[in-house]
């Protein structure tokens, strides 16, 4: 997995202050399924507010692993398309973690699609995905509960990131920590299949992603996106801890 470098940080930081960053234009492209799909318009909402200079695309059709991405004209096309500052990579919700010919598929596309991204100058960025709130009821012998499922699947993002020396977006780790300290939010994060993300998840990803790609705390985001102040001042905290977590 690619940590972000110090001095990556510090030069952020000198251009934040002389208000240089905020004026450069950077297009970053997500390639994912519907857990993209649904967190987009957080996604989208944040990075407008804050007026990071970002232009973001989405190329999510719901059901979607990353081996049809991959094998996709539409999404070969897109990528082909411009220079990108980033592709974001999300993979199938279960695959990874799944064992056996699942979870090589899964690195094998993920390996593909990073080659890919970097024929157009892209650094490649996992959107690392978090367990089902009650596990998976398909697959309960692999994923008996949350907690199961998702250091299944946090472990293989982080593998894939250290093998392609990509960057990873830790979603999953911050749904890890709420399901510790706030319970009430967790339950929150989820929609009523358990499984896709509700609004507080969809803010959290955008959280996460901000400060990801900027650089930038996700503390100094101002918006709520509707979600009671205190509610979002605890999803911006979690993203900021896990972000600082995994620079460590």
């Amino acid at each position: 997995m690619k940590k972000t470098p110090c001095l990556f940080l510090f030069v952020l930081g000198c251009f934040s202050i002389f208000g240089e960053s905020r004026h450069l234009s950077k297009s970053v492209l997500f390639l994912g399924n519907s857990y993209t799909a649904q967190s987009a318009h957080f996604i989208k909402e944040v990075f407008k507010r804050e007026n990071v200079g970002y232009e973001l695309v989405f190329l999510n059709p719901g059901g979607v692993d990353l081996s049809r991405h991959l094998a996709s004209e539409k999404t070969r096309s897109l990528v082909a398309s411009r220079r990108w500052k980033f592709v974001i990579l999300q993979g199938q919700s279960q695959k990874s973690g799944l064992g056996g010919k699942f979870t090589e598929d899964f690195h094998s596309s993920l390996s593909g699609l990073c080659k890919l991204a970097r024929t157009k100058g892209a650094e490649p960025c996992l959107f690392m995905t978090w367990g089902r709130r009650d596990g998976d009821k398909r697959n309960l012998q692999t994923y008996p509960d949350f907690q199961t499922m998702n250091q299944k699947i946090s472990r293989q993002y982080k593998i894939a990131g250290d093998a392609n020396d990509a960057l990873v977006a830790p979603v999953g780790e911050a749904f890890a920590n709420l399901h510790i300290h706030e319970k009430a939010i967790f339950k929150s994060l989820y929609r009523g299949d358990g499984s896709h993300p509700a609004p507080p998840a969809g803010y959290l990803c955008a959280c996460i992603f901000f400060g990801k790609l900027t650089g930038e705390s996700p503390l100094s985001i101002s918006w709520n996106a509707n979600l009671s102040p205190e509610i979002a001042a605890t999803l911006r905290k979690v993203a900021a801890k896990v972000l600082m977590t995994q620079r460590e």
